[in-house]
């Protein structure tokens, strides 16, 4: 099989990717840059190259048909034609972003001389709408990735204060409280979903925790999912990207810090608004 298989990484700002994608990087059967932080996103380029022949026509002088015939714009827009009667936009983004993803893995496979008749796989942290058209299109595998979110806001505000600048949606009007309840609000569903859905042969299920409190087992776990061999102590290794990602001493310390860095009133907001959803994931109160 020519066509790279895509492991997609489910999931927030600091909630651990950037350790799972060092742990997936030690595997030669998965493709994708080793380059911090991780996000040359090739899936998600393909998705979009391909989302713009059904996207509704442009008007105006950035896209048109006019633009279309001179073929010296850098841009590109949906197809400039109201009715098409020749083509289905919906079923013509289905065969375009399977033929671009074919592509793209004869690309990479021929790059990275990839063995004859051996399954690879091509790792890539993507938004929702990719997710959807990839598992319905390309038969994509799915890492759905969890931290515990009190946890995750301490390391977006650590993280945020370290680079100097907000980010992960932390708007300058925005108090501890208010961001928050905005983290409870879009946490929620994902928290339910990983609760019902069980681990298959197209997804599984990782807590952060597990990953830190018990790693090699962890790996283990999702080595057999994958089906490929990965290496706890190789992605641990990195002592570079480490010091750059991390914002606690070790990361042992990285768990249950929102125990002692979130004030009571913020630990209130998660209970109420997640305590259900916290609970039933295996989390305290």
């Amino acid at each position: 099989m020519s066509t790279l298989t895509p492991i997609m990484v489910r999931t927030f700002g600091r909630t651990g990717s950037t350790l799972l994608m060092q742990l997936l990087g030690t595997s030669d059967q998965i493709l994708f840059e080793r380059e911090y932080p991780f996000e040359h996103r090739y899936l998600t380029y393909a998705f979009n190259l391909a989302r713009m022949v059904k996207e509704p026509p442009k008007t105006g002088e950035s896209w048109n048909n006019d633009v279309l015939f001179q073929c010296r714009s850098a841009r590109i827009g949906g197809l400039p034609y109201g009715v098409t009667n020749l083509v289905d936009k919906d079923r013509l983004f289905g065969y375009v972003f399977n033929a671009l993803w074919e592509q793209f893995s004869t690309s990479m496979r021929e790059e990275m001389a990839t063995e004859y008749g051996r399954e690879y796989f091509y790792a890539e942290k993507v938004p929702s709408e990719v997710a959807d058209a990839s598992n319905e299109l390309l038969k994509a595998r799915n890492i759905f990735l969890l931290r515990d979110p009190r946890d995750e806001m301490v390391s977006i505000m650590s993280f945020n204060e370290k680079r100097g600048f907000h980010s992960f949606g932390w708007t300058e009007d925005d108090t501890d409280v208010s961001y928050a309840k905005k983290m409870c609000n879009n946490r929620r569903f994902f928290m339910q979903h990983m609760y019902k859905a069980a681990d298959s042969h197209r997804r599984i299920n990782i807590r952060y925790e597990d990953l830190i409190n018990h790693g090699q087992a962890e790996v283990e776990r999702l080595a057999a999912w994958a089906g490929v061999k990965l290496s706890f102590e190789d992605a641990m290794s990195n002592k570079e990207i480490r010091k750059r990602h991390m914002t606690s001493k070790d990361s042992a310390s990285s768990v249950e810090r929102w125990k002692r860095e979130l004030s009571k009133e913020v630990q209130d907001i998660f209970t109420k608004e997640l305590g259900q959803e916290l609970s039933d994931l295996g989390y305290s109160i």
